[in-house]
C-alpha cells in the first residue's frame, strides 16, 4: 500500500515536471507516457483535476521543432502557402465552373450528372491522402509535390479541351484530383515538422493560400469565360496553379529523415500498403469521434461552396450578384483561417476553438439562411459569416489531427482522415443535386439537410472536446 502511494506522488511529481519543462528528452516523455497506462491512479489524477495538460501533449518533444522565427521554417511557410494557392484554388472555386459548364456545354445533362465531376474530384483530391501521406512519411515532400504538380497540370490542361461528361471526369476529375492530392497533403504535412506549439496558427496561415485561391480564380473566370471562352480560360488558370506549385516546391522543406528513422528495403508499393492502418479508429476513439465531426462539418462546406451560386439564382438573383457570394464566401474564409487559429496556439486551445467556430456555423444555418435565405443581404451576411467559420473548420482540422497522432505518423494520421472525409466529397454533391431539383422549394429542403449537418457537426465537436480534454473549462 505504501509503495503504491509512492508510486503515485512519483507520478504527479513527473507531470508536473513535463508541464514546467519544455525542454526535456523525448526519453523522458515516452517513460512518462508509459508510466501514466500503468498507473491508474494516474489517470484518474488527469482526468478529474484542472491540469491543462492531456496525454496527446506527451507524443512529441517540443525541443525537437524550431517553433518560432526558424530561417528554414519561415520559407516553408512561405513555400506552403504558395502551395495551397496552386492546389486548392481550383478546388474552392469549383460552384462557378460547375455554374458555367452546366450552362454552356453540358446542356443535355442533369445537374445530379454534372455535380459526379466535382465529387470525384473532391474524393481524388482528399481522399489520396491516405497514399500521398504515406508517401510523405516515407520520402519527404519533394518528390510527391514534383509528382502531383505534372499530373494536375495535365489534367486541367486537358480539361480545357472537354466536350463530353466522361472527359470531363477522366481529366478533371480523376487526373486533376490526383495530382491536387499528392500536391495538397505535402504542403500542409511539412509544417508539422517545424512547428508544435504554433502548429494551428502556421497551418492556417497556410490555408489561407486556398482562400486567396478562391477569390482569384472565380474572378478571373467571370471576367474571362465572355471573352476567351472556356478553354482558354481555364489553360491560364491551370498555368497559374502550375507557377504556384513549383514556385512552393523551390521553397518548401522537410525533416522526414530526422523523425522516421527506421529504413526499409521493401518496395515502395509494399511500404505503402504496410503503412495504411485504420485500426487508428477502433484504437485512438478521440481521432474517430473527430473524424465524424469532420465530416458533416466538411458535406456542409463543400456542398454550401459549390450549390451557394445555383441557389441564389433560384431565389432570382443576378448572375453576377451569384457569384460574388462565392467570392464573398472565399474572402472571409481568408481571416477564418489565421484568426482562430491564433487563438488556438495562443488563449483559448485548438479543441475549445473547434467547439466555438462549430457554433458560429450552426448560428449561420439557422440564424440567417434558413429563416432570411430569400433576401439577397441575409445571403451576403451568411456567406461572409459561414465563409469565416469554415476556413476556420478547415485549416483547424489538420492541426488537430496532427495533435493527437505522433509527428513521424502525421502524413498517415492526415491520410486516414482526409480518406475517409472524402466519401462525403463523394456524395454530397450528387445528394445535394438529387435534392435540389430547380425549384425554390427544393433548394430550401437542401438548406435543411446543410443545417442538420451543421447541428451533427457543432454537437461532435463537444465530445471531441470532453474526450481530449475532460468537462472543464481549461485550455485544450
Amino acid at each position: 500500500m505504501e509503495k503504491e502511494k509512492s508510486n503515485t506522488q512519483m507520478s504527479k511529481q513527473s507531470m508536473t515536471n513535463v508541464q514546467s519543462n519544455d525542454n526535456m528528452s523525448i526519453d523522458t516523455f515516452r517513460e512518462l507516457e508509459l508510466q501514466q497506462h500503468e498507473d491508474p491512479t494516474l489517470s484518474k489524477f488527469k482526468s478529474t483535476t484542472s491540469s491543462r495538460k492531456s496525454k496527446y501533449d506527451l507524443l512529441d518533444d517540443p525541443a525537437n521543432f524550431p517553433d518560432g522565427w526558424d530561417r528554414t521554417a519561415m520559407i516553408t511557410l512561405l513555400g506552403s502557402f504558395l502551395g495551397m494557392i496552386g492546389s486548392l484554388g481550383f478546388v474552392n472555386s469549383g460552384g462557378v465552373m460547375q455554374s458555367y459548364i452546366s450552362e454552356n456545354i453540358l446542356l443535355h445533362n442533369s445537374q445530379s450528372s454534372i455535380g459526379w465531376i466535382f465529387s470525384i474530384y473532391n474524393f481524388f483530391a482528399f481522399g489520396g491522402l491516405l497514399i500521398s501521406g504515406v508517401v510523405f512519411d516515407k520520402f519527404g515532400c519533394k518528390k510527391p509535390i514534383a509528382f502531383g504538380t505534372v499530373i494536375m497540370f495535365g489534367g486541367y490542361f486537358a480539361c480545357s479541351f472537354c466536350h463530353e461528361l466522361y472527359q470531363f471526369i477522366l481529366s478533371y476529375s480523376v487526373l486533376g484530383g490526383i495530382g491536387t492530392s499528392f500536391v495538397f497533403g505535402p504542403f500542409v504535412a511539412a509544417l508539422s515538422h517545424y512547428f508544435l506549439k504554433k502548429r494551428a496558427m502556421v497551418i492556417g496561415i497556410s490555408y489561407t493560400g486556398g482562400g486567396i485561391g478562391g477569390v482569384i480564380y472565380p474572378i478571373m473566370y467571370r471576367s474571362l469565360f465572355p471573352k476567351i471562352g472556356f478553354g482558354w480560360t481555364l489553360r491560364i488558370g491551370a498555368f497559374i496553379s502550375l507557377f504556384c506549385c513549383v514556385s512552393g516546391w523551390f521553397l518548401i522543406n522537410d525533416r522526414h529523415k530526422e523523425f522516421n528513422t527506421e529504413i526499409s528495403d521493401e518496395n515502395i508499393l509494399v511500404q505503402i500498403y504496410n503503412s495504411i492502418d485504420f485500426k487508428i479508429l477502433f484504437k485512438n476513439l478521440l481521432f474517430s469521434v473527430l473524424v465524424c465531426g469532420l465530416l458533416f462539418n466538411g458535406l456542409a462546406f463543400l456542398v454550401s461552396l459549390v450549390e451557394l451560386p445555383a441557389y441564389a439564382k433560384a431565389q432570382g438573383f443576378s448572375d453576377d450578384q451569384s457569384y460574388l457570394l462565392l467570392v464573398v464566401f472565399n474572402s472571409f474564409s481568408i481571416p477564418g483561417r489565421i484568426i482562430p487559429s491564433y487563438f488556438a496556439d495562443h488563449g483559448l486551445g485548438r479543441f475549445n476553438t473547434f467547439v466555438i467556430i462549430n457554433l458560429v456555423s450552426l448560428v449561420a444555418f439557422l440564424v440567417i439562411w434558413l429563416p432570411f435565405g430569400s433576401h439577397l443581404t441575409a445571403l451576403f451576411v451568411f456567406s461572409g459569416m459561414f465563409g469565416f467559420s469554415s476556413g476556420s473548420v478547415l485549416s483547424l482540422s489538420a492541426s488537430l489531427i496532427a495533435s493527437i497522432v505522433k509527428t513521424a505518423d502525421v502524413g498517415k494520421g492526415l491520410g486516414t482522415a482526409f480518406f475517409i472525409l472524402s466519401f462525403a466529397d463523394l456524395f454530397g454533391i450528387p445528394i445535394a443535386g438529387a435534392i435540389a431539383t430547380g425549384s425554390q422549394q427544393s433548394y430550401k429542403n437542401l438548406v435543411y439537410f446543410l443545417t442538420a449537418c451543421a447541428i451533427v457537426g457543432s454537437a461532435v465537436s463537444f465530445i471531441s472536446r470532453y474526450l481530449y480534454g475532460g468537462f472543464n473549462l481549461n485550455r485544450v
